[in-house]
């Protein structure tokens, strides 16, 4: 029996456990929680922090050496490439380079990189104090994108256009930079996607492909927060083969010849950009749960294989369905949780293939800017995308969240 270590125990990476524990695999999970959901899966659980690469590795060490060996390191819904090759490199295990999640975990140098490969993206530029700022806007006006080098997901990044005070956007920015660098870049207008890939041998098969839903875009202005997606995309065959062809693209440039990438993507006049990629497995249900509802791929299945050292086949990376799969979340007021109810009877509505309520009573839903002030999520399915939709809202509808 083969050992997987996890990183992340969250409730968006506990399928991953879940289904590495169907494929006959011992799996340790590793989270600073010790109440995380992931070790209720798991064989055995190290108490380590996602986000502190020399942390964990010591404890897989640990485990590895005393209890068994392990023989393969994934990371799942946790922006922690850096975690996840630090385990690889000192276990000796296959995976993503040091260097590969250097460039996975710096927003500035992924960029760099990219520029320098050829693999278009926003308009860039490093911003030292807020003086480079004031300039910058003089020079490019101020359609600009603002975010940490260094941070997770949506902390800090705002839309400068819709900004009160300069000053207090790129004090925010910088806050959740563990140092302390800034940067902009363009914003481009058009629909984004999400994009998940499997890579063998230097082939990227693209499998996971969503429209990102902005419904609540100008609600929350000047905050980027992303209401969920909708599969299949509405875009022409053309187009998505553009995107595909640009994250192929990109996930040659940053290195990643066996694993997986996640892609932050953007079409402008109709081209393809690169916003972000992320050599990991994606959060948000979206590999676990999304890519095989709507595509049959067993996408964190064939993930874990390669891991292993396995060649899957082109036909097993490749949809065999495109059944219509919206996913929406529930954002409540924020403040401390005082109440929180309806997953059950969301869930048994008709046409509703998940729903999950993360909030727990005693939490704190923080205000949009922080990170993603969710509660709860759904995920809908119909016979057409329109009747998914609708679906979705009808279960929302059934969630109870109060805070005060």
């Amino acid at each position: 029996m083969k050992t997987i270590l996890i990183v992340s125990g969250g409730v968006e990476a506990a399928d991953a456990a879940r289904r590495a524990r169907e494929m006959g695999l011992n799996v340790v999970v590793s989270d600073r929680d010790p109440k995380a959901p992931g070790f209720a899966i798991a064989n055995a659980a190290l108490l380590a922090d996602v986000y502190d690469p020399d942390e964990t590795a010591q404890a897989a060490e640990k485990f590895h050496r005393q209890t068994c060996p392990i023989d393969v390191v994934i990371c799942v819904a946790a922006d922690a490439p850096a975690t996840t090759a630090m385990v690889a490199a000192r276990l000796g295990l296959p995976g993503i380079t040091l260097e590969t999640a250097r460039l996975a975990s710096d927003k500035l140098a992924m960029k760099q990189c990219f520029t320098a490969k050829g693999v278009p993206v926003p308009w860039y530029a490093p911003v030292p104090d807020f003086a480079a700022l004031k300039r910058l806007l003089a020079e490019r006006g101020n359609d600009l994108v603002i975010k940490p080098v260094d941070s997770r997901g949506s902390r800090g990044v705002q839309r400068l256009a819709q900004v009160a005070d300069l000053e207090d956007a790129f004090n925010r920015a910088r806050q959740w930079s563990p140092t302390d660098r800034v940067m902009v870049e363009a914003y481009l207008r058009g629909p984004q996607v999400s994009t998940e890939s499997l890579v063998v041998d230097g082939v990227c098969h693209t499998p996971g492909f969503s429209d990102r839903n902005y419904e609540l875009l100008e609600q929350h202005a000047p905050f980027f927060i992303e209401n969920g997606g909708d599969l299949p995309s509405h875009l022409p065959a053309a187009t998505q083969q553009k995107v595909r062809d640009v994250v192929a693209k990109a996930a040659a440039a940053l290195g990643v010849v066996n694993g997986t990438v996640k892609g932050d993507m953007v079409v402008h006049d109709g081209e393809a950009y690169v916003i972000e990629l992320a050599a990991r497995l994606s959060g948000g249900f979206f590999c676990t749960k999304e890519i095989p509802l709507n595509s049959g791929v067993d996408f964190v299945g064939l993930a874990i294989r390669i891991a292993l050292g396995e060649k899957p086949a082109a036909a097993e990376m490749a949809p065999s369905r495109n059944t219509p799969i919206v996913q929406r979340y529930f954002f409540p007021s924020p403040g401390k949780v005082v109440h929180a109810a309806g997953g059950e009877q969301a869930r048994a509505m008709s046409g509703i293939l998940e729903a999950i309520v993360t909030a727990r009573v005693g939490d704190l839903i923080p205000p949009a800017g922080d990170k993603r002030p969710t509660g709860a999520m759904v995920i809908a399915t119909g016979a057409n995308p329109e009747t998914a939709k609708a679906n979705a809202s009808a279960a929302l509808a059934r969630i109870d969240i109060r805070t005060e």
